[in-house]
């Protein structure tokens, strides 16, 4: 039998050098920004017009940036707290669908092809008419799960559910997708999709197989 080797673990550790990454740029910009003592904001709350040190410029100009990024897309605690919550989604989901659906059948009869988040709903409802015995809890699990990381989504018409639990899009960034589609028309590939202001574009490029434009 084939080990079982599941997408999240390929998604997971992505995401994990993307936190890491994140930290160490914004721990950087911190500690330069101290040393370099950037003049204090002025009584209107803000920095004068100019006053951005050179040097802090040259810091993420190595980096690739022409200036300090203006907001950071998730703070660091938020960061951390969305990689903690896609571990533990991978390592219930897992758990309860290596459990529940090696007791039939090995688990790649029903990875090996993607499918959108009704169809997996389908899928484990015929499981449990066919006798799979597992919590409610554990089949909700097992349908977050594959949705998640062998799912599929028809971006021109899903809706920002479907688009959270297919690419792990934060509710925000879903919602932005369905507002952009609905004001510009549908997306012709990824380079477009990708044009959507403020989205997490690692996450909707993790997959590019569970995307579908048609």
């Amino acid at each position: 039998m084939p080990e079982h080797h599941p997408v999240h673990r390929k998604v997971t550790a992505r995401r994990t050098r993307l936190v890491a990454t994140v930290l160490c740029v914004l721990t950087a910009g911190v500690g330069a920004a101290a040393a370099l003592r950037i003049p204090a904001a002025g009584a209107g709350g803000s920095a004068p017009a100019g006053a951005e040190a050179p040097a802090l410029r040259l810091l993420f100009v190595g980096r690739g940036q022409s200036s300090p990024p203006q907001a950071a897309a998730q703070s660091p605690d938020a960061a951390a707290k969305a990689a903690a919550e896609e571990e533990e989604l991978a390592r219930v989901g897992e758990e309860a669908t290596d459990l529940l659906c090696r007791m039939c059948h090995p688990i790649e009869n029903i990875t090996r092809m993607r499918r959108t988040v009704r169809e997996w709903a389908d899928v484990i409802t015929t499981m449990q008419g066919r006798g799979a015995n597992g919590t409610e809890e554990q089949f909700q699990a097992i349908h977050k799960y594959l949705a998640r990381y062998y799912g599929l989504v028809a971006v021109n018409t899903a809706s920002a559910q479907d688009l959270s639990a297919v690419l792990g899009l934060t509710a925000k960034d879903a919602e932005a997708i369905v507002a952009y589609r609905k004001a510009h028309g549908k997306f012709a590939d990824l380079a477009a999709l990708s044009k959507v202001a403020g989205i997490d574009k690692a996450k909707i490029e993790e997959q590019p197989e569970a995307l579908r434009f048609n």
